[in-house]
């Protein structure tokens, strides 16, 4: 079981990160402001990632503590030293600058990539935690614990539990602004003090309940050409259809909480 004490500390860590690093990029407004409107893009990459970068590693090394101390405090007998892993590829970061500076603003470009450069730090966690775990003889599995105000998709991700064991199950889950922690535990019933999963559980299947009937009807009166915009790779259409459909409910009944 992971301990809240530890839990509290590692979510204190890393929301601290967090909120360093918006207000870094929020800073980034003022710092450019003064240049020609030619070189305002490529000051604007550089810097961000730059700030990416540091605040990447802060949170990757967060990750590291508390990989190492939840592995310490459960006790397992076989030797690993955790390590920081992943870096935030530079054409994501080059990408996130040229979506959000399309009109030119720079104000809204900033406010934007305020909210991706919290996904990218995050990632970085993340990819340090399943990274470790792939690694880790003692195989823990690991869960995403949403924060206060967490999205549907996000609530939809945690209603799973301690399942995902592998980059591929985890993958994709940051969005934009998304501040859930990932928190692993080496147990053979991982469990969080006080976390209430089935809370999540039973979310899902009612915003599920709520849209299937309506969903169905939908799918099938969709043409194919219609139906092929829900492919993914790795996932079929009409189970990405439903999944986008269930976490928009989600969406809707938080909103009038």
């Amino acid at each position: 079981m992971i301990s809240r004490e530890l839990f509290e500390q590692y979510a204190k860590a890393i929301d601290t990160n967090a909120d360093m690093l918006q207000a870094a990029v929020a800073q980034l407004e003022a710092k450019l402001s003064g240049i020609p409107p030619s070189e305002v893009e490529s000051a604007l990459t550089t810097a961000y990632m730059a700030l990416v970068a540091r605040y990447g590693s802060f949170a990757a090394a967060i990750a590291v503590d508390f990989y190492a101390h939840q592995r310490e405090a459960s006790g397992v007998a076989s030797a690993f030293v955790p390590e920081v892993s992943g870096t935030a590829p530079a054409w994501a970061l080059r990408w996130d600058v040229s979506d959000a500076y399309t009109g030119r603003d720079l104000a809204k470009a900033v406010e934007k990539l305020g909210g991706k450069s919290v996904q990218r730090v995050m990632e970085q966690a993340d990819d340090t935690l399943l990274q470790n775990a792939r690694h880790d003889p003692a195989r823990p599995r690991w869960a995403l614990v949403p924060h206060s105000g967490a999205c549907g998709w996000c609530a939809m991700l945690a209603s799973n539990g301690f399942v995902y064991v592998s980059e591929a199950t985890a993958n994709k889950s940051r969005h934009p602004n998304c501040r859930c922690r990932p928190v692993v535990d080496f147990d053979g019933d991982p469990l969080l003090e006080g976390y209430d999963h089935g809370r999540y559980e039973r979310e899902y299947f009612k915003a599920r309940k709520a849209i299937e009937d309506d969903a169905r009807k939908e799918w099938a009166a969709m043409s194919d050409d219609e139906r092929g915009r829900w492919k993914v790779k790795g996932k079929g259409a009409y189970d990405h259809y439903m999944r986008n459909r269930i976490t928009a409910q989600m969406d809707t009944r938080r909103a009038g909480e």
